[in-house]
C-alpha cells in the first residue's frame, strides 16, 4: 500500500486481520476515540479485524500487507491462539511493535522484489505467508509474540467476534444479551472474561468512539447521528457530547475543520 504524503486513509470495519510493515515514509495511527501511536521503520504491527483505525502519512509512505485468520499456526506445531497462555497481567491492550530482525529485513527485501516484479500468484502468496510465521515464531519470545498478537488472542473467540462484529449497532448490554441468546449474568461474566472489562463500561466506550468519528469525520447531519446512535432527539446527543467530550457535537466539528480535518 502506497500512502502519499499528507493524505489520510481510515480503514473501516473489515472482516480480516492485517500484520502490517512500516517499509518507508513516516505515519500517524489514531484508534479508539483519541488514542495515536506512531510505528518506526522496520516496525510490524497488528491492525485485528472490526476496528476502525486511521492512518496519516506525514511522509509518503509504503506499507506491506498480510492478511490472515486467527488460527493460524506460528508453525506446524504450534497456533496463535496457543500464545494466550503467556498473556500477563501487565499485558498492555495498546497496539505493540515489533522491530524486523536481520531474517525479517532480508525476507521482506526480497518479497517486495518479488511482488514489484509480478510475482502475485495465490500459491506465492501462501508460502510467503506461511514462511513468515516460522520466522516469527523462531526470532521472537512466545511472550513477545503474545504481546504482539494480543488483540485476537482469546479463550472464547467466537463470542469475541460476536461482541466485535455487533458493537457498531447495540450499545444496550440487555439488548446485547437477548442477541446472543443468554441471561444478562452469563453475558456479564463471559463478557469480563473475554475483555477483562465490564460490558456496560466497554460498550459506553465504543459508543464514544462512533459518535465522535460521525461528529468530526463525517457530513452527516446531526439529527442523523443521533438517530444512528439510538438518542431519542438531537438535545440528547448534545448532552451526551458535551458530558464526554466536553464541547457540543457543531464545537467538536468546526474544531476540526479549522485543524484540516477531512470530511468524507
Amino acid at each position: 500500500m502506497e500512502i502519499p504524503e499528507g493524505h489520510t486513509v481510515e480503514r473501516r470495519f473489515l472482516n480480516t486481520t492485517f500484520l502490517v510493515i512500516l517499509l518507508q515514509g513516516d505515519i500517524e495511527i489514531r484508534y479508539e476515540i483519541d488514542k495515536y501511536f506512531t510505528p518506526q521503520l522496520g516496525d510490524m504491527f497488528l491492525l485485528p479485524k472490526n476496528k476502525q483505525i486511521t492512518t496519516f502519512a506525514r511522509k509518503a509512505t509504503t506499507l506491506l500487507l498480510c492478511s490472515f485468520a486467527n488460527d493460524l499456526n506460528l508453525c506446524s506445531r504450534f497456533s496463535i491462539q496457543q500464545l494466550s497462555h503467556f498473556i500477563s497481567e501487565s499485558t498492555c491492550q495498546n497496539p505493540y511493535c515489533l522491530k524486523l530482525d536481520i531474517r525479517l529485513q532480508s525476507f521482506f527485501s526480497l518479497l517486495v522484489d518479488c511482488l514489484k516484479e509480478g510475482l502475485g500468484c495465490m500459491h506465492y502468496h501462501q508460502i510467503k505467508r506461511d514462511e513468515l510465521f516460522l520466522y516469527l515464531r523462531a526470532g521472537y519470545t512466545k511472550e513477545e509474540l503474545a504481546q504482539f498478537f494480543y488483540p485476537i488472542l482469546g479463550r472464547d473467540l467466537d463470542f469475541k467476534d460476536f461482541i466485535l462484529t455487533n458493537s457498531r449497532k447495540i450499545f444496550d448490554v440487555k439488548d446485547f444479551a437477548t442477541q446472543a441468546n443468554m441471561s444478562l449474568s452469563t453475558f456479564n461474566r463471559r463478557f469480563k472474561e473475554t475483555f477483562n472489562d465490564t460490558a456496560k463500561n466497554w460498550l459506553l466506550l465504543r459508543k464514544q468512539e462512533f459518535v465522535k468519528r460521525d461528529v468530526v469525520l463525517s457530513n452527516l447531519p446531526f439529527c442523523e447521528i443521533a438517530e444512528k446512535y439510538q438518542f431519542s432527539s438531537t438535545s440528547y446527543l448534545v448532552t451526551f457530547c458535551k458530558k464526554y467530550f466536553g464541547k457540543t457535537p457543531n464545537e467538536l466539528r468546526k474544531e476540526a475543520f479549522d485543524e484540516g480535518g477531512q470530511l468524507e
